[in-house]
């Protein structure tokens, strides 16, 4: 049996949303929200875990566990592995892809300065009656010319038939600032530069805008529009 024909999970009975479906929802027409809407209440395990390899492999990289040439030789077996089934076979292929466009990309990361740590357990973010799964791949610690504690964030997004517009990553990166702000402030003060989303298909690199009031605002609205149509979804 295929994941899709396995993967049946209990609907969510409380609101929540990962952070770049967030993003995505607030920049869609209305028909594509109430997808996402209906997406994130009954959710299929197996998506999410689709592009897990590349993932390892990506974060690795940021945390200095393994050099280029390691990521090549780890999507190489990813490759030439024995795949029991259709689905895993495209599995190795679209994360050995998204390994090579993170290479391609990955000369133009500017971590400002700070060294990436792994943080093994995330709080979720509360908005408006709304959990939202921020969930940073990668945390940012550092200090600034100053010696002053910094935090920054980074997080990737994989899906090709819905990359990040230049306003949708935005938003994404402003929610790393604000977790950052709220759920790492004894790490250090939030950079807003060194908060950013990483769209690995599209080759875009986001970080999170100076003004944020306005879209923090938007996201407080989009939350409460999501609380809202929940139960009906």
């Amino acid at each position: 049996m295929t994941p899709a024909q396995t993967s049946s999970p209990a609907p969510r009975v409380h609101p929540r949303i990962s952070a770049n479906k967030l993003g995505e929802y607030l920049v869609s027409p209305p028909l594509r929200r109430r997808d996402i809407i209906e997406r994130q209440k009954y959710p299929c395990s197996f998506i999410g875990a689709y592009y897990e390899p590349a993932r390892s492999i990506i974060v690795d990289f940021l945390l200095g566990r393994t050099d280029r040439e390691g990521m090549l030789r780890r999507t190489m077996g990813l490759v030439m592995a024995k795949h029991e089934s259709r689905y895993a076979h495209h599995q190795a292929h679209g994360s050995a892809e998204a390994v090579l466009r993170f290479l391609d990309l990955e000369p133009r990361l500017d971590l400002r300065g700070l060294t990436p740590v792994h943080v093994p357990e995330h709080d979720k973010l509360d908005v408006e009656g709304v959990a939202i799964s921020v969930y940073p791949d990668v945390v940012l610690e550092g200090r600034d010319a100053r010696g002053r504690p910094r935090v920054g964030a980074i997080k990737l997004h994989f899906p090709k038939a819905h990359p990040h517009t230049e306003t949708s990553a935005e938003y994404v990166a402003t929610l790393l600032r604000m977790y950052a702000h709220e759920r790492m402030g004894d790490r250090g003060r939030a950079l807003e530069d060194a908060c950013m989303v990483i769209d690995v298909f599209s080759g875009g690199l986001a970080t999170a805008p100076s003004g944020h009031r306005r879209r923090w605002r938007d996201i407080g609205a989009a939350c409460e529009e999501i609380r809202r149509a929940w139960p009906s979804a």
